[in-house]
């Protein structure tokens, strides 16, 4: 039998850890709380006391909590694991649905199950962007990335690849691994005929935020994708710059066009 972790970095999000940790069977569960103020830490202690509770006293964000859990799974054996966002769910035949796609498709390192908004009626928006651009791979949607909400990899393939580089503190490090996957010869992809729930809101972002996500971090992740030349990489964040300027009518943009050419 498959030995499958699950992963969950909680913080603050006691309001979904019911649906959360009781969707998960047939796993063991290991939950890193980032100093959580709502008593996430202390529920799941209470409720789960099974579960591997690392309570940090201090919030290490998503790369660093996430990067405990893969190296426990490293570590001691497991097969698989699967990162679960604290707003999200699985069904009960999700795990077994991406695990039978994994021994079919052993050339594939990451997948994940399709990514449905909170009320199950339609894939979350911003993963629908990233299925439409998916190809058909034999029954799988091979896509060059996804987002890590969902996520389901062998452990075999993230022994060659790593861990999250620490690189990538809040953004770009679930894209930076699909490109390390990729450069070590697995695939991305999703499983359409599993499912799961990613229980979040449409958040507004402000135009500062947007610049860091959009230009700074995207093009962080272009620089440091090993399939991608490091001139040609550089070939298209300069004009990218640019661009960006001025959709956003800010300078920003070459303050951190400065700082990337500083510091890679």
């Amino acid at each position: 039998m498959n030995r499958i972790l699950v992963v969950i970095v909680t913080f603050n999000g006691l309001k979904w850890l019911e649906k959360c940790l009781g969707s998960i069977a047939g796993a063991d569960i290991f939950v890193v709380d980032n100093a959580s103020s709502d008593g996430s830490a202390d529920w799941v202690a209470g409720h789960y006391p099974d579960a591997i509770l690392v309570r940090n006293t201090d919030n290490a964000g998503f790369t660093d909590a996430n990067n405990l859990g893969m190296q426990y799974a490293l570590d001691h054996g497991y097969d698989y694991v699967y990162l679960l966002n604290q707003d999200a769910w699985v069904m009960p035949d999700t795990f077994a649905k991406l695990t039978a796609a994994f021994e079919a498709r052993p050339d594939y390192g990451i997948l994940s199950p399709l990514q449905l908004r909170g009320d199950g009626t339609a894939m979350d928006f911003q993963f629908s962007k990233l299925y439409l651009k998916s190809r058909n791979d034999k029954g799988i949607r091979r896509v060059p990335r996804v987002m890590a909400a969902h996520w389901m990899i062998r452990c075999d393939a993230l022994r060659r690849t790593g861990l999250f580089s620490d690189i990538f503190p809040i953004y770009g490090q679930d894209d930076n691994l699909c490109h390390r996957m990729k450069h070590e010869g697995f695939y991305t992809g999703i499983v359409p005929e599993a499912t799961a729930i990613h229980d979040r809101a449409q958040r507004s972002e402000d135009k500062a935020r947007l610049i860091y996500r959009n230009y700074y971090m995207g093009s962080l992740v272009r620089l440091h994708n090993p399939c991608i030349p490091r001139p040609l990489a550089w070939a298209y964040i300069i004009p990218f710059t640019f661009v960006k300027a001025v959709k956003y009518r800010s300078a920003e943009p070459f303050r951190y066009l400065g700082k990337l050419m500083k510091n890679n």
